[in-house]
């Protein structure tokens, strides 16, 4: 059974692919860049949205995943990388 990856260690991995979006985006950048931290991200929201990334107890119906500390900082992370990344590939030349 694999194991779920750690909400701090997952959060840890946004804020360097939000780093190092802030630091292509102060220079002149490709198309291919954006590409590259949009791959990056893409990892990490397809284990959010497979649910590999949800600490609740399996065993209580009404926990909801949601509610837990460290959720909504990485879906509110998730969103503002994605939302930058749109807009860098928007102002490619």
């Amino acid at each position: 059974m694999p194991q779920k990856p750690d909400l701090q260690h997952v959060h840890q991995q946004l804020m360097d692919i939000a780093k190092e979006t802030q630091d292509v985006a102060k220079s002149k950048y490709s198309a291919q860049d954006v590409q590259h931290l949009q791959n990056k991200l893409h990892h990490i929201d397809e284990m959010y949205r497979e649910g590999m990334i949800d600490d609740r107890d399996t065993k209580n119906l009404e926990d909801d995943p949601y509610e837990h500390p460290g959720q909504a900082q990485i879906a509110d992370a998730l969103s503002k990388i994605h939302s930058a990344l749109s807009s860098m590939l928007n102002n490619v030349e």
